[in-house]
């Protein structure tokens, strides 16, 4: 049974913190390889199937930031992160301190958070730009893998990003946080 089935058939709360999220998970009642966030307490699915520009893009700038990233930096790929009691996220890549534990990671603790768009451009945008800037996630992009730009999300304030900004593929886009990386999307392939 999915998750949303053992919801419906009461085995699972509608509302739910991570540390039950992973106990649900652990006995087997929500499977490992379900595509689920869980925003604010409630269960939100994400695609199941992506597009293949998406993966192809996720592809690139995974190796774009692997080979760029300082020694004590690590690039993680959907990895589950957890902002708060209530909140667990699979942003496509997420950079944090090497030896870092994604239980233990909150938003100021990340170092670059990137988000692949195709059909979740609306969602990455009116969701988890808030969402991410609530938690404190000091650098947050935005990759269209349809028109190929970069929209950069600085500066949270109060559930905001002060500094919104978009960048063609043909404009090099550096990180916040991590000297030396540099992205440019029609150069990564």
């Amino acid at each position: 049974m999915t998750v949303f089935q053992n919801i419906r058939n009461g085995l699972i709360p509608a509302r739910l913190t991570v540390d039950e999220l992973y106990a649900l998970t652990e006995a087997g009642l929500v499977a490992e390889s379900e595509n689920i966030e869980l925003i604010d307490g409630e269960v939100v699915p994400m695609a199941a199937a992506k597009a293949n520009w998406h993966e192809q893009m996720k592809s690139a700038l995974t190796r774009a930031l692997v080979l760029s990233l300082p020694d004590d930096a690590r690039l993680f790929v959907e990895a589950s992160v957890t902002l708060s009691s209530a909140t667990l996220v699979e942003p496509d890549l997420a950079v944090w301190v090497k030896g870092g534990n994604s239980r233990e990671m909150r938003g100021p603790d990340l170092l670059l958070v990137v988000e692949v768009s195709d059909s979740s451009l609306a969602y990455d945008l009116r969701v988890k730009a808030p969402l991410y800037a609530r938690y404190g996630v000091r650098d947050y992009w935005v990759v269209d893998a349809i028109r190929r730009t970069i929209r950069v999300h600085r500066d949270p304030v109060d559930g905001t990003y002060r500094d919104v900004e978009e960048y063609d593929g043909d404009v090099t886009v550096p990180a916040l946080l991590l000297p030396g990386v540099r992205i440019t999307l029609d150069s990564i392939d």
